[in-house]
């Protein structure tokens, strides 16, 4: 999980095309165009940019920053969407939130961010692995007061909370935690920062397998051939997990990234790219979106 969430990205991007750009929007808050955001006491880095009826919203894993999705948000903004790229508190370029951890934290903080960059319509969830939690939080919990409108959501290896069973995570945290105090002294930053998310996880798993989508949110789970899981018997678990998570509901679809990793957007960014468009024609058109 944080340990190969960490390790550098190589993207190959693929072109795409989804659709002609429409007319700008009025420009972002300056602070929004890649600058230190508050949200409230609190600032988080953002960057709101491009132009286009649709903005991709991109989550990261646990401990990576948004310069994960870089590349791939050049090539999605030259299809004519809007993006947003932001570090979660404690990563990147954002202060940490002094606060005990909770994962509702983390929804709320990107849902407060997006209102103060004036993020509105459409908006297609992008996660990996971690951010997954956060972003399907985010489409579960939408408000009437919210500009925006969670119109799809692109999974990307990402957390599926039916695999966090309490096995599951007595197992991930007897794994981890012999390696906290290396690094604690290799890296005291991140390790403030992801580590009490991974003491968390029981609190978190709990809450997140109460968590319903909505029935007709259209959602592409992409899975890796090979994910974090470390054992036989736990890889064939989160795979068994996400072909229930995508036959769960008529509007979700599964793929598979054969021969990739968990970094997916780095060994397959073909099918992320692929993915971002499917779900953002049916963001422009729910009525006609048909998998």
């Amino acid at each position: 999980m944080a340990r190969a969430q960490r390790r550098a990205a190589s993207f190959l991007i693929a072109g795409l095309a989804c659709g002609a750009p429409l007319a700008p929007e009025a420009a972002p808050p300056h602070e929004c165009r890649g600058g230190a955001t508050d949200i409230g006491g609190r600032t988080l880095w953002a960057e709101l940019a491009g132009a286009g009826e649709v903005t991709v919203v991109f989550e990261t894993g646990n401990g990576a920053d948004s310069t994960v999705w870089t590349e791939i948000a050049a090539q999605v903004r030259a299809t004519g969407a809007r993006t947003f790229l932001y570090d979660r508190a404690g990563t990147g370029r954002s202060a940490p939130d002094p606060r005990p951890y909770a994962i509702d934290h983390e929804a709320e903080a990107l849902r407060l961010l997006l209102s103060r960059c004036g993020v509105g319509g459409p908006v297609v969830l992008t996660a990996h692995s971690y951010g997954g939690f956060i972003s399907q939080l985010l489409a579960a919990s939408g408000r009437r007061e919210d500009a925006f409108r969670v119109a799809g959501l692109v999974l990307v290896d990402a957390n599926i909370p039916e695999f966090f069973t309490a096995s599951e995570v007595d197992a991930i945290l007897a794994r981890y935690r012999p390696q906290y105090d290396a690094l604690r002294k290799q890296a005291p930053a991140l390790a403030a920062t992801i580590l009490p998310i991974l003491e968390a996880y029981p609190a978190t798993a709990e809450r997140m397998r109460r968590v319903r989508l909505p029935a007709r949110l259209p959602v592409i789970d992409i899975y890796a051939e090979h994910s974090w899981a470390e054992s036989a018997e736990s890889a064939a678990a989160m795979r068994q997990a996400h072909l229930a998570f995508a036959a769960a509901g008529r509007h979700r679809k599964s793929v598979y990234a054969a021969g990739s990793s968990h970094q997916v957007m780095s060994d397959r960014p073909d099918l992320v790219l692929a993915a971002i468009a499917k779900a953002s024609a049916c963001a422009r058109a729910p009525g006609s979106c048909r998998w």
